[in-house]
């Protein structure tokens, strides 16, 4: 595998030593064997949840448009060509179940079908399709899906609005004046989940959706503890990221991101929300790592999303990445990550952390190390 040393600078990254700068990609991700199939765009994401309407008036504020609705589920569409990018099905308690993704033919689902031993059955909701139904090591649901039948884009505004630049004067004799409404969102862009064994998950993902590392975030030995993964679609470029693994003690489910227009779509739609109480999060910011702007919220069940707009794009000639992890890493300008948001041990957690494995609890602390690093010099 090609490895290229992190070269990102921020406030506070000149404080490693030479001997720090030099670990990561020290242990690679292996790509191993050719993989099974190569999946080329995100299909929807899945939750249970106890209250569909409730979760469905907060989808609708947060950006998404209701595409279809019965006593068992609830399924919601952007603004773009999919039928639905976010189902939640009813039950007693939350729960993430998982995500879907595209594959390019009716061949590509049926060699997975074979090699797997699944069938291939109907996509449920809106746009039919269909799919073959795989868990992953943590038992997170992966549909691998052809065959959903597109819908018209609804109408919202597709162009940036224009700006006036210091040389450069294009709008004359009128105001900026956006509207207050919900970020009209896209698509399903990516999601972030915990794995509580980061190199099975890995090859798992690699093998059934043909993912690329494009940044690997590592400890201060050179062990990578969270891995960005796109897309491989050849020379047609494919977001920063689409499945995002953290090594983590136990399976979770972090937060998922949608993408919307612009930072005047993402602001109004921050103020909107607002008004209507829900919870934010963490936002208005730009990371460094896939470049995006970024907007984070809570819905009714705690689960976090993300709105993110000007993201980078790759094609598979992008060579992967390595760099030492720290909280400074994690966004250009904005605030600090909340302390509500860094991850918290259970107890069973620590004392799994304890009893386990050596070289996994060695992992635990260095990572608890990196993030516990102070994140801007001006910061307490």
């Amino acid at each position: 595998m090609n490895i290229k040393k992190s070269a990102i600078t921020y406030p506070g990254s000149d404080c490693y030593s030479p001997e720090e700068l030099a670990a990561p990609g020290r242990t690679e991700l292996p790509l191993g064997e050719a993989p099974l199939v190569r999946a080329i765009d995100t299909a929807y994401i899945m939750f249970q949840l106890p209250d569909l309407n409730l979760q469905g008036q907060f989808l609708q504020d947060f950006g998404l448009v209701k595409a279809g609705q019965n006593d068992k589920a609830i399924y919601m569409r952007g603004y773009g060509h999919h039928p639905y990018i976010y189902s939640a099905y009813q039950g007693d308690k939350a729960a993430f179940l998982g995500a879907g993704f595209m594959l390019a033919s009716e061949e590509a689902l049926q060699k997975v079908a074979i090699a797997t031993s699944r069938n291939i059955e109907p996509v449920d909701g809106p746009g039919g399709g269909v799919r073959v139904r795989l868990k992953d090591p943590d038992g997170f649901i992966v549909d691998l899906v052809h065959g959903r039948a597109e819908v018209e884009p609804l109408s919202t505004r597709r162009e940036p609005l224009p700006v006036n630049l210091p040389d450069k004067k294009t709008r004359i004799n009128r105001g900026q004046r956006p509207a207050l409404e919900p970020s009209a969102v896209e698509r399903f862009g990516h999601y972030v989940i915990m794995a509580s064994d980061f190199e099975a998950s890995w090859h798992w993902y690699r093998k059934h959706l043909g993912i690329l590392p494009t940044d690997v975030l590592c400890t201060a030995t050179g062990r990578p503890f969270l891995t960005f993964n796109r897309l491989d679609r050849d020379s047609e470029p494919a977001d920063h990221h689409t499945v995002v693994l953290a090594r983590g003690p136990r399976a979770n489910y972090l937060h998922s991101a949608f993408e919307t227009l612009d930072i005047d779509s993402i602001g109004q739609g921050q103020q909107y929300l607002k008004t209507k109480g829900w919870k934010h999060w963490w936002g208005i910011g730009r990371h460094i790592l896939g470049s995006q702007i970024f907007d984070y919220w809570q819905d009714p069940y705690g689960y976090e999303l993300e709105h993110y707009a000007d993201g980078d794009v790759f094609d598979n000639n992008h060579v992967t990445q390595y760099h030492l992890a720290d909280r400074g890493s994690l966004w250009a300008w904005g605030n600090d990550v909340p302390s509500a948001v860094r991850p918290k041990p259970k107890l069973k957690d620590i004392i799994k952390l304890i009893f386990g494995n050596r070289e996994n609890r060695a992992i635990m602390l260095e990572m608890k190390s990196a993030m516990e690093r102070k994140p801007r010099p001006w910061l307490k």
